[in-house]
């Protein structure tokens, strides 16, 4: 919903709203979340700054990403938080730039910007991380508005920035990225996405009531195409936006999320757009993709209208084998959870299943679907926070500052339940946050995923997952006729009767990356039968009775 839409509603009450199914009154009631603010104690001292201005920027409120991910190759998921700059500055000594953290292994981390590399400032907005050149080494893309960056990772625990000489040269309003190979080559591709047609020469002044300027909203800009980057063997990227059928699609990009909508083997790709019907490209298999939005009933709300889409993931919910979709949307938006049926068409869930109403006066913009508590059924979390400071000015019930949401999967994602937050009013690992950027990691090696989320203009946070130990095992994978980063691969785990399905894939949430490895919680079962990897490249590798609470890594067989 447009921002000026929305002040112009300040003090009505909210339109009706299809209600809640009763709970199971004989269902123990929800658990708080165990997770713990750490940020302090485990050294991240990262602060986002938004370069804000009286001028009310449009880019100043809609950064910042952060990446969780393995630089240096001790199996310990090191931090990168992007940064910005603000709009029309020239950098200087002292400039605020990106960070990154090293994984110390004790809990805490160490800061090595500098001495890798990535002390760069730009007005940075989103990251992906993938092995680019199948070295070995995890590289980190870094969009921004005015130019993207690929930093290659040397494997000496630098990094350099290779993106312009690689062919990575647009230079638009960057948002939410993805690695994916979508032409099963063994390489991996590049999804750049692309937010509005914005400058500081074309920016609009938007004001409520003619004194007080507040950020636009994107309907005052021109929609446009996100960019689709071929990789040439690690050699060069060959922009096939237009060749691929992207071009035909301008939207007005912030979340992405590679998936396989048709259980085809090929990763398609899901847009989520921001006042403007979202993408589904599925691919074609030739090199191009068809938008299919419309037809399978992920596009547009039930009443026909678009949403403001911020974040998306997928994942199983359901334990049915098919992904779910979820779409963080603006505030007096629910938001929107996509049930797919056998025939590959959506229906919109999230009143019914218990995320519609919480989720209505929040403004979403991280979005993930992970396995919070180890019992094998993904949750829901979204890191809410407004765009407009001033926000309680003009509209009463709203906030700048917003709670992070938690919903426990129930009854094999029928129904959700949202985790209750801590009493009080003091800080907590629920916040409230101004919050973008949200990802999950095991930074700490105990076999729950954690989160880091970051703040636009303040300090991130890192929130220790301490939910009570169980069974579990964690999936690392390097591809050999695959992409080396193993982006795309099935992890089926067969524990008796049950069946639980991970895909490994880049993107997902809202300007970030989380870990690239798979968390399997296994919740009351002693064992996994049978481990079953499907690779990209059509091979299927399976591992008897794998051991359990352990860090296991698989390679790709030999000729794929």
């Amino acid at each position: 919903m447009a921002l000026a839409a929305m002040l112009a509603a300040a003090g009505a009450a909210c339109g009706p709203a299809e209600p809640e199914p009763p709970g199971d009154p004989t269902a123990a009631a929800p658990q708080a979340p165990a997770f713990t603010d750490v940020t302090e104690s485990a050294g991240i001292r990262f602060v986002h700054d938004n370069g804000a201005s009286p001028r009310r920027y449009l880019p100043e409120t809609m950064g910042s990403g952060v990446a969780f991910f393995d630089y240096d190759g001790d199996d310990r998921p090191d931090l990168y938080f992007v940064n910005s700059l603000a709009v029309g500055a020239t950098p200087a000594p002292g400039t605020p730039t990106g960070a990154l953290y090293r994984n110390r292994g004790d809990g805490t981390f160490e800061e090595v910007t500098r001495a890798a590399g990535l002390a760069e400032p730009l007005l940075g907005m989103g990251v992906a991380a993938g092995d680019f050149d199948n070295d070995g080494w995890t590289d980190l893309f870094v969009t921004g508005v005015g130019g993207d960056r690929l930093y290659r990772n040397r494997g000496d625990g630098g990094f350099e920035e290779v993106g312009a000489a690689l062919g990575l040269t647009d230079r638009g309003f960057g948002s939410s990225a993805a690695f994916l190979d979508f032409d099963r080559d063994g390489w991996l591709d590049l999804f750049a996405g692309r937010y509005v047609a914005w400058s500081p020469q074309t920016d609009v002044a938007c004001s409520p009531d003619g004194e007080h300027r507040t950020y636009c909203t994107p309907e005052v800009y021109p929609a446009v195409a996100s960019r689709l980057y071929r990789n040439l063997r690690g050699r060069r990227f060959e922009d096939v936006t237009a060749a691929a059928g992207l071009a035909a699609h301008p939207g007005k990009a912030l979340g992405v999320v590679p998936l396989d909508h048709d259980g085809d083997g090929w990763p398609d790709l899901a847009v989520a757009n921001d006042t403007a019907p979202d993408f589904l490209f599925l691919n074609q298999r030739d090199g191009t993709f068809r938008e299919s939005g419309l037809e399978t009933g992920m596009a547009v709300s039930e009443s026909g209208a678009p949403r403001g889409g911020m974040g998306i993931d997928a994942g199983d919910l359901t334990g049915d084998g098919r992904d779910e979709l979820i779409v963080g949307n603006f505030s007096q938006e629910m938001a929107g959870l996509y049930r797919a049926s056998a025939r590959g068409v959506y229906a919109d869930v999230a009143a019914q299943a218990g995320i519609g109403l919480p989720t209505l006066m929040t403004l979403a913009f991280g979005t993930l679907v992970f396995d919070h508590d180890g019992d094998g059924a993904l949750d829901v979390v979204f890191a809410n926070g407004h765009i407009e400071p001033e926000i309680a000015r003009f509209h009463r019930i709203q906030s700048y500052l917003q709670p992070l949401q938690l919903f426990h999967n129930r009854d094999r994602g029928e129904r959700f339940e949202e985790a209750p937050r801590p009493a009080g009013d003091g800080p907590s690992w629920a916040g409230p946050w101004v919050a973008r950027g949200l990802a999950a990691a095991d930074y700490d090696g105990d076999g729950d995923l954690d989160l880091a989320l970051t703040q636009n203009g303040g300090a991130a946070r890192l929130l220790r997952n301490d939910s009570p130990p169980g069974r579990w095992l964690r999936v690392a994978l390097a591809g050999r006729t695959s992409n080396r980063s193993g982006y795309g691969a099935v992890v089926t785990a067969v524990a008796g009767e049950r069946r639980i399905v991970r895909r490994l894939v880049s993107g997902r949430s809202y300007l970030s990356a989380s870990e690239p490895v798979v968390t399997l919680g296994l919740g009351d079962a002693e064992r996994i039968d049978r481990l079953e990897v499907q690779w990209p490249s059509g091979a299927v590798q399976g591992v008897e009775d794998p051991p359990l609470g352990r860090l296991l890594r698989l390679e790709e067989p030999p000729g794929g």
